[in-house]
């Protein structure tokens, strides 16, 4: 039902957890009859919000016939609000560059004379009410009419922000994960969406987007997952001249990471890690945004939420955003509070301070939970950290294993995108998303991926830099493709709290 009432104008840019009932963001209230509650409703709702009529969308296949009243359908909060950081005065040429991730859409205005920037932003993607990953999104692209739907959605951000420059747009250029950019040019997706995965378009062109808009370059795409989002940061990154071997990271609800070996070598693999990170589909989940907790700190008065900046004074919570959960998490198995499997730990804290925050674990519904200053983590939750933990830890592995590299050999880690411009490296050591000795070595990049698109446009030849990539990555997979018990054993080896060479 959830997708039915998307397709209808619903739940745009509102990021769904795609039908794991978590979320509780799809929520309808039911004129009519209500249906009996399901056990993830009864967790989610509570009873007297079921009483009401209230159930969860995402889990309610459409009968038609059904009078609804909906909860909140507007978009979430931004990740940061669009500013103007230099003039749109004047009548030189403007450029558009735009970086669609799965949860959100990055974009600048720069001037092609000088470069500077004259005004940027981030939000939503739009389509997040489709699902907050990839796997969602490609099957309801694939439904009739919902590749278009879906281009649709975002080419309206991509033409509300060039009318801001006007008929002084002269170029665009948008970058961005393999699905989404085959999503907005309209492109084959099979090999995108069904085993044996494949490219059958590689990118690396510009093409028509309609809307009077500007033919866009889409930097090439270098794998099935591996795509121009990072093609571009990867060029932007060169730039700087790192010292080899290093790893590039972005992390995201997918994770795609690339080992530099030599400027005429690279690796290459992705993980599929759910929008986990990214605030979506976890109990309190939320992109940030006013009220929303980013990260956790251990004060003498106990474990205290710090919140996005710009929130006003600590009032009722408003959700924790992806680095949130993974800074109180980690803070959780520093104090003893989770063992390394996870698990609420049974045994002694190992201080008095471990012990005192072991009191303030209690059971919801027959499920573990801590709670402070009205943020909870769920064991439920804690699982699905695992999950990336373990996906993220795989794809690091599998690269430094097919590099024939130890940690000491990684002359630094680079991590890109957004959410790694807001989670502590310490964070992803203590719970093993990186071998230990890595923290130090890690520099947060930034957006690299709209520093890319950007780069497209004011220095054109730096295109050929992108185009050469691809004969020069080789895809590590990080499974076989007969999906063979190992492949299973190798993720599971590593749903623990601390790194699995």
């Amino acid at each position: 039902m959830a997708r039915s009432l998307f397709r209808a104008g619903y739940f745009v840019g509102a990021p769904l957890c795609a039908g794991l009932g978590r979320c509780g963001r799809c929520r309808v209230r039911y004129l009519t009859p209500p249906p009996t509650p399901l056990p993830a409703e009864v967790r989610r709702l509570g009873e007297a919000a079921l009483a009401e009529g209230w159930r969860l969308a995402c889990l309610r296949p459409a009968q038609g016939g059904e009078r609804l009243t909906l909860d909140a359908t507007g978009p979430a909060p931004t990740y940061d609000p669009a500013a103007v950081t230099g003039s749109l005065g004047g009548d030189g040429p403007l450029g558009l560059a735009v970086d669609i991730g799965t949860t959100g859409l990055a974009w600048r205005l720069v001037d092609l004379a000088d470069g500077s920037v004259a005004a940027e932003g981030r939000g939503v993607n739009p389509q997040l009410g489709a699902g907050g990953e990839v796997v969602s999104r490609l099957a309801f692209a694939l439904e009739p009419g919902g590749g278009a739907y879906l281009r649709d959605l975002v080419l309206d951000v991509i033409a509300q922000k060039a009318a801001l420059a006007g008929d002084r747009l002269a170029g665009l250029c948008v970058a961005g994960n393999s699905a989404m950019v085959s999503i907005l040019c309209g492109k084959e997706l099979s090999g995108l969406a069904h085993a044996p995965y494949g490219l059958v378009w590689r990118a690396g062109e510009e093409v028509a987007l309609g809307r009077a808009l500007p033919p866009a370059y889409i930097p090439p795409l270098l794998g099935p997952f591996v795509g121009a989002d990072l093609s571009a940061g990867l060029t932007a990154l060169l730039r700087q001249a790192p010292t080899y071997p290093f790893l590039l990271a972005d992390l995201g609800t997918n994770a795609e990471m690339i080992v530099g070996l030599a400027p005429d070598r690279f690796l290459a693999a992705s993980a599929p890690l759910g929008p986990a990170l990214e605030g979506v589909g976890l109990s309190q989940g939320a992109l940030a945004g006013p009220g929303v907790a980013v990260s956790f700190e251990l004060t003498p008065t106990g474990v205290v939420p710090v919140l996005f900046p710009g929130s006003d004074a600590p009032g009722a919570a408003h959700g924790i955003a992806g680095p949130g959960y993974l800074s109180l998490a980690a803070l959780l198995r520093e104090q003893g509070v989770l063992d390394t499997d996870g698990r609420f730990a049974q045994t002694p804290a190992p201080t008095p301070l471990g012990q005192r925050l072991r009191r303030l674990v209690a059971t919801e519904h027959g499920e573990p939970v801590f709670e402070t200053a009205g943020y909870r983590l769920f064991a439920s939750d804690v699982e699905e950290l695992l999950k990336v933990k373990a996906a993220c830890n795989l794809a690091v592995a599998s690269l430094l294993g097919a590099a024939g590299l130890s940690t000491a050999d990684l002359a630094g880690v680079h991590l890109a995108g957004a959410f790694g411009a807001k989670v502590a490296p310490d964070d992803l050591e203590s719970l093993g998303f990186f071998p230990p000795g890595l923290a130090g070595r890690v520099h947060v990049a930034g957006n690299l991926s709209l520093a890319g698109a950007t780069l497209f446009l004011t220095a054109p030849l730096a295109r050929a830099t992108a185009e050469a990539l691809p004969a020069v990555t080789t895809i590590v997979p990080l499974v076989d493709a007969s999906g063979t018990s190992d492949a299973s054993d190798a993720f599971i080896r590593r749903m623990v709290f601390a790194y699995v060479p």
